[in-house]
């Protein structure tokens, strides 16, 4: 079970996917860890090609309290 603060990483082979789903995240609150997005040349494992793998980190910042 995910705690307040704990980061999700959001991996993704096709860009579209990528963006959609951090797209999603951000909508339901969630902070991109911009210090985390990278683009690693790697081998994709269904297709055997060299493409991207495009990932990056998010957190659900915590509630204020008064």
């Amino acid at each position: 079970m995910l705690r307040m603060g704990d980061p999700i990483l959001v991996r993704e082979w096709s860009l579209d996917q990528f963006h959609r789903h951090v797209l999603e995240l951000e909508k339901q609150g969630y902070l991109t860890r911009l210090e985390t997005y990278s683009i690693t040349p790697e081998m994709h494992p269904e297709t055997g090609e060299i493409t991207h793998l495009y990932s990056i980190e998010l957190i659900l910042p915590e509630p204020d309290r008064p």
